[in-house]
């Protein structure tokens, strides 16, 4: 019921992002899933070794995940007139035109190697590539452009949902980017452990289980922020804050070991893809961090009380100052104080 009331509510222009966003997911999957089809029938060798065959692999699984990742962020962002995630959505889709770019290039140079069926494999996948390029910075910039009807569209819902209080509003801002760090952590903490267990993928390697570990870890750790966040619980915040020190010193950690001449073969051409993804992953942490201090330092303020009201979890809605109750008992915002 309160689905297909928000789907009524829904305005053009974000049924609009959501449709196009569910094509260009499809578009993807069935680009993804051919180029990895051909290289599997024509190359050989591509999950036996160490990194050098397989970047047509993590190239895959982050695409295909990414895909499927973004389509949950704009659909839930514009089901709850989320323009903040939105907007994450579009800067989301820019990052994954880079990781595209990254494998046109990296492909090109992984199959130049191939000398007996390389330059007829790149032929073979290079429109699929090219159009996978185009179509996510093509979307991008429509995405770009919806985004700007979107947030005018939602425009009024951070007052509805938490008044006129200058103050109240910078500290829901802040607790709506830390929402949205934190779902993107989920994807970028993903992708680099998929990416890892592809690279080495032997049970044996001591880093294979630590690294399998590090994805049900790290959705504890996201769950125990959440909840720490709704709850505005300073000790779980803390815990949380503690523990993604802990994770950035571990991705600075398998970023360093890239660079160590005896590790380096297992990583081989994929250094210069992981070093960015790294890099990209420990920007989203620092932000994160960042954040959570910001959104800390707001607890006990009354931003709690504000989001039970709008999610009528609280009936003394009129003892909150900048609202009053009308004579039809419907709740509105009073912009005199």
């Amino acid at each position: 019921m309160a689905i297909s009331e928000s789907l009524q509510k829904m305005p053009l222009a974000g049924k609009l992002c959501c449709w196009l966003a569910c094509m260009q997911s499809l578009t993807i999957l069935g680009l993804e899933i051919s180029i990895l089809v051909i290289v599997l029938r024509n190359v050989e060798n591509v999950f036996s070794s160490w990194s050098s065959d397989k970047c047509v692999a993590i190239y895959f699984m982050l695409l295909v995940i990414a895909a499927i990742y973004e389509l949950f962020l704009i659909v839930s962002g514009v089901m709850n007139g989320d323009t903040i995630q939105v907007i994450g959505f579009c800067l989301f889709n820019l990052f994954v035109v880079s990781l595209t770019i990254f494998r046109f290039f990296q492909v090109r140079t992984w199959l130049s190697d191939k000398v007996i069926v390389g330059g007829q494999v790149f032929d073979m996948i290079r429109p699929q590539m090219i159009a996978s390029m185009g179509v996510t910075a093509g979307m991008t910039v429509v995405f770009g452009l919806l985004t700007y009807f979107v947030y005018h569209a939602f425009g009024w819902e951070i007052y509805k949902r938490v008044g006129a209080d200058m103050k109240i509003r910078r500290m829901y801002i802040d607790y709506r980017l830390l929402v949205l760090f934190l779902k993107i952590d989920f994807f970028m903490f993903c992708g680099f452990a998929v990416s890892y267990i592809i690279l080495i993928l032997k049970s044996t390697d001591p880093e294979f289980a630590i690294t399998v570990a590090f994805v049900p870890f790290t959705l504890l750790v996201l769950s125990l922020a959440f909840w720490a966040l709704r709850r505005e619980s300073p000790a779980g915040m803390w815990v949380f804050v503690f523990l993604l020190c802990a994770s950035t010193a571990y991705f600075v950690f398998k970023c360093a070991r890239m660079y160590d001449p005896k590790q380096r073969i297992k990583y081989a051409s994929q250094i210069p893809m992981m070093t960015y993804y790294t890099i990209v992953s420990l920007v989203f942490m620092a932000a994160t961090l960042h954040q959570s201090i910001m959104c800390l330092a707001n607890f006990g303020y009354g931003l709690k009380e504000r989001i039970e009201i709008t999610r009528g979890k609280r009936s003394d809605m009129e003892q909150i100052q900048d609202y009053y109750i009308n004579a039809a008992g419907d709740r509105r915002m009073n912009l005199d104080g």
